[in-house]
């Protein structure tokens, strides 16, 4: 019931019933009032005017006159006929009493008749004044009007009628009337409430349809549209409803599409981006800083971690990232990952209001850039030395051929002939930077068919083993009888062989051994290829730069071998570029494995 009446539309059911019922309220008390007073009134001007008209004829009755003593039975009969004729016709009881106080004539109880009255009023009107009062009737519980009149001729008083009229049907009549005044109110207040119920509907129906679709909306039903059922201004309500649904579905349509547009972009991004609130709480991670930082979204909301401790930054009262008024920008190396360099954007978020708000972070690995930039400044300082190195020699023997070597031919002869040889070191050195510019230029291009591999292999040990000798370095040919056919471009990998040959002879002392092997690999369609010496072996931390440019484990022994640091370079870069790989394995003081593979031909199999 308590929730019945919440509604609005029992609640203005109720509002029209207690506006009609006090308006009725209003206008039965005033009616009422009005109606009584109009009656009573009504019958005290009745009752007066009777009294009045009964005292004026009473005068002459009462006046004493000569010979009225022995006709006083015929005054009386006059009297009883007057009053009863005139006066009980009415209801009213009269008793009219003689200037002495004495009781002539009465409607009511005879035995008084010729007894003086003790009724105050009575005394009162002998004395020449009118009195009228209300009283309740001690033997009826009726009300009554008391009217007592003088009877005077000739400023004379003759004596009084005293009037006593029940007042009882007077009232009777205004009960009806407040009754019936009663019986309307209820009848107006059924009507109301009954026409309240039709116009609350009316406005509550349209109302309550578009409650419900606002909770569809909330929902995310928008497919619901509300019923107009007029033209006023609850029908446009309606419209208005129907059409603010529709833009904002076309709002939250819009909406959806840029966030998974942004949802899109950020995920596909390279660099991190991490969002956090005033506190340094994160609220967003892409993908991109997951991988960087090594850790997910879930872990970093489930250990509530902030930006501050996430990135390992000092605490926010040192580091004030949110009274930045420019991004500031920071290249930082994470605790647990010492190799990677990150740097890191850190841009305060501003409301329209001029308040701090959160803080965006942009999280960029320039490992590799960093990387770069050191391998080119070590490139150019190492390109710078190896041509010095010679330039050097070359302008030492020079001055000393001009300063009278030259007249001296054993020794112009070798001063000569130590110039060739750093010229002809300068040119292969010139000649590898040339080609791995326009390997990075260009690109390695490659001619590449069908070719005999054991032929290759059988053509660079030939080459290399008059220099094994001179080093005396034994050169061993393990190759099967026959091998497939391959698809490669014979002069890169002449060249590379060269160069794995080359470096394998130079680095592995008298006495030792290098061997060329070969073996088919018919499941993965390729054949490996590896040059095993027993050389002087690399230290398991240059492993990882030993295909970089001019990068030497001995740099002294290098130069004094007269390689360029580029060998190993060069061959990468053709090997990859026909589609292979190639890897080094080594042991200090042991020896060292270069393997690498070439594809078949098309069709091609070990026999």
């Amino acid at each position: 019931m308590r929730r019945l009446f919440k509604t609005v539309q029992w609640k203005m059911v109720v509002i029209y019933m207690l506006l009609i019922l006090l308006a009725m309220q209003f206008i039965g008390a005033y009616f009422a009032r009005e109606v009584e007073s109009y009656y009573i009134n009504t019958f005290s001007e009745s009752l007066n005017g009777q009294a009045s008209l009964l005292a004026s004829l009473l005068e002459a009755d009462l006046r004493p006159t000569e010979g009225k003593e022995q006709n006083q039975e015929q005054y009386r009969q006059d009297i009883d006929n007057l009053i009863n004729n005139l006066v009980k016709i009415n209801g009213a009881n009269v008793q009219v009493i003689d200037q002495t106080g004495t009781v002539v004539s009465t409607t009511e109880d005879k035995s008084t008749i010729g007894q003086r009255t003790s009724q105050p009023e009575v005394t009162v009107a002998l004395l020449g004044t009118r009195s009228e009062s209300m009283r309740i009737d001690p033997r009826t519980g009726a009300r009554v009007k008391v009217l007592v009149l003088p009877v005077k001729g000739d400023q004379i008083v003759y004596g009084a009628v005293y009037m006593v009229a029940s007042m009882e049907g007077t009232y009777t009549t205004i009960r009806k009337m407040n009754g019936i005044l009663a019986t309307g109110t209820m009848f107006a207040l059924i009507i109301t409430a009954g026409l309240g119920v039709v116009l609350a509907r009316t406005i509550t129906k349209p109302v309550k349809e578009m409650t419900r679709q606002a909770r569809a909306v909330a929902d995310g039903d928008f497919n619901r549209n509300v019923r107009v059922y007029s033209g006023d201004e609850i029908g446009q309500l309606g419209m208005a409803f129907n059409h603010m649904t529709i833009r904002l579905q076309e709002a939250i349509l819009q909406q959806e599409e840029e966030r998974e547009k942004l949802a899109g972009i950020l995920s596909n991004m390279t660099d991190g981006v991490i969002a956090a609130d005033r506190k340094g709480r994160i609220i967003l991670f892409n993908r991109a800083a997951e991988e960087m930082l090594q850790v997910t979204m879930t872990e970093v909301l489930i250990k509530g971690r902030t930006l501050y401790d996430l990135l390992g930054l000092p605490p926010e009262d040192e580091m004030p990232l949110h009274e930045q008024e420019e991004p500031l920008f920071i290249e930082m190396m994470l605790p647990n990952r010492d190799e990677v360099i990150l740097r890191v954007t850190f841009t305060p978020l501003q409301h329209d209001s001029g308040k701090k708000g959160g803080i965006i972070a942009v999280v960029a690995d320039v490992t590799e850039q960093q990387r770069l930039e050191h391998q080119r400044r070590e490139f150019v300082a190492n390109v710078s030395h190896e041509l010095r190195t010679p330039l050097t020699t070359i302008k030492s023997y020079v001055e000393a051929l001009l300063d009278g070597a030259m007249d001296e031919p054993d020794l112009s002869n070798r001063f000569l002939r130590v110039t060739m040889s750093e010229t002809e070191r300068m040119i292969r050195l010139v000649n590898d930077l040339l080609q791995l510019s326009r390997f990075d230029s260009q690109g390695v291009r490659l001619h590449c068919k069908e070719a005999d591999l054991n032929r290759v292999l059988h053509y660079a040990a030939d080459r290399f083993s008059m220099f094994g000798e001179q080093q005396e370095v034994e050169l061993h040919l393990d190759v099967p009888d026959k091998l497939p056919a391959v698809y490669i471009d014979t002069d890169a990998i002449n060249q590379v062989l060269d160069n794995l040959l080359s470096n394998a002879i130079k680095y592995t002392p008298q006495g030792g051994k290098v061997v060329l092997h070969a073996k088919v690999n018919n499941h993965q369609k390729r054949v490996l290829i590896s040059i095993e010496d027993t050389g002087i072996g690399i230290p398991s931390r240059d492993l990882k730069r030993i295909f970089e440019r001019f990068y030497r484990v001995d740099k002294a022994r290098s130069r004094g071998q007269g390689g360029t640091g580029l060998g190993l370079a060069i061959a990468r870069e053709l090997v990859q570029a026909h589609g292979a790989d190639i890897e080094i394995t080594s042991e200090w003081n042991v020896g060292t494995t270069v393997t690498f593979w070439v594809p078949f031909a098309q069709g091609g199999k070990a026999v």
